[in-house]
């Protein structure tokens, strides 16, 4: 992906697939500014029909900043945000603990198309009709508007199925109602744009369009389905012990080989590594996926310290923390295990992510 700078320390990036949109509305838009700018050159309607995919793009990536923007102003941290081939996405870590959060972050991104929308229509009124600044003009505002009307459609994952998430949350106190709420309206619309893809015209254009269509309502579907595996999930996570989670691991130094590192927790039924040094402190995490993966005949000549990951900060939990403080560790250093130590340093015990994972998709 590319990276074109940050918002407030959060990456922002382009991903390949957006060239693809760009090449589309490039070819598709040429013959639309010819038909409205009839005195131009064929070459200059593709010229501004490419500019028009870039402003979109931009003007997507306000909508995106929106939610961002708001999402930092609430405390809530963002990973990036990334513009792809079927619009974009703030990637925000953490979910709004608040009805009201939610609404607030969700309504931003249409309320900057609609803005964008508004200072275009304003701008349209100060440029001579039939011309180049015209047509741009009136794509950005009919396509801005356009974005702020479908993303406030009530069904998840779009905006207005957060906003319909929230309402339903406010007023039934429960997150995981509103989430299923929105979720099967969101698959409900998703079935609604892949008919109208079906039925579109056969037409070269027509058929590119219904393949389109088909496209966002497969997007649709399993963003809708996500998002409620979420909501499950999350329903879950207040009651998620990390001391029942605890795998019992093995102390090992780091110069014995994998073979050997391997036979000792087998014998004494351990189901992790912690590599130690001479004093017994620990140095880093066996990675269960590495070990695993390390040929049977290479694994007496291969160091255990090899298949290890340093104990950075971010891999090393206290006992005692438990459900959203739990979770939020664990999205904060991603990782396969995760050291466990006592109030005193010395360690408890291992905290395997697929573990974590398993614990909050069983059925409350």
């Amino acid at each position: 992906m590319l990276g074109i700078g940050r918002f407030f320390g959060v990456p922002v990036y382009f991903a390949p697939s957006w060239l693809i949109i760009a090449a589309l509305v490039t070819i598709y838009y040429a013959p639309v500014v010819r038909t409205a700018a009839p005195k131009i050159s064929s070459s200059s309607a593709y010229l501004l029909s490419f500019a028009f995919a870039i402003v979109f793009a931009l003007c997507v990536l306000a909508h995106e900043l929106g939610h961002t923007a708001v999402g930092l102003a609430l405390g809530l941290p963002v990973r990036r945000v990334v513009i792809f081939l079927l619009g974009g996405v703030s990637e925000i870590e953490r979910d709004p603990e608040r009805p009201r959060d939610e609404f607030l972050v969700a309504a931003a991104g249409p309320a900057v198309s609609l803005l964008l929308a508004a200072a275009a229509a304003g701008a349209y009124q100060l440029v001579a009709p039939a011309t180049m600044p015209s047509v741009l003009i009136a794509l950005v505002l009919w396509s801005n508007l356009v974005v702020a009307l479908f993303n406030l459609l009530p069904g998840l994952p779009l905006d207005g199925g957060r906003l319909l998430r929230a309402a339903v949350w406010g007023i039934g106190k429960s997150r995981l109602a509103g989430t299923r709420a929105a979720a099967w309206t969101g698959r409900a619309l998703a079935v609604l744009v892949a008919v109208s893809g079906l039925v579109a015209d056969r037409s070269t254009w027509g058929l590119s369009a219904g393949l389109f269509s088909i496209a966002v309502a497969a997007y649709l579907w399993f963003g809708a389905g996500q998002s409620l595996r979420v909501g499950e999930m999350l329903e879950r996570v207040p009651d998620v012990s990390l001391e029942q989670l605890l795998r019992p691991g093995l102390l090992v130094r780091p110069d014995i080989s994998v073979a050997e590192a391997l036979r000792r927790a087998w014998s004494g039924n351990a189901r992790g590594l912690v590599l130690v040094d001479g004093t017994e402190r620990p140095l880093a995490i066996v990675d269960e996926a590495l070990i695993g993966a390390v040929p049977l005949e290479k694994r007496p000549w291969t160091p255990v310290n090899d298949v290890a990951r340093s104990l950075e900060p971010g891999l090393v939990l206290k006992v005692g923390i438990s459900g959203r403080a739990l979770l939020d560790a664990v999205r904060a250093t991603p990782a396969h295990e995760y050291l466990v130590v006592d109030e005193d340093g010395s360690p408890a015990g291992i905290l395997a992510a697929a573990d974590l994972v398993s614990s909050l998709r069983q059925p409350a």
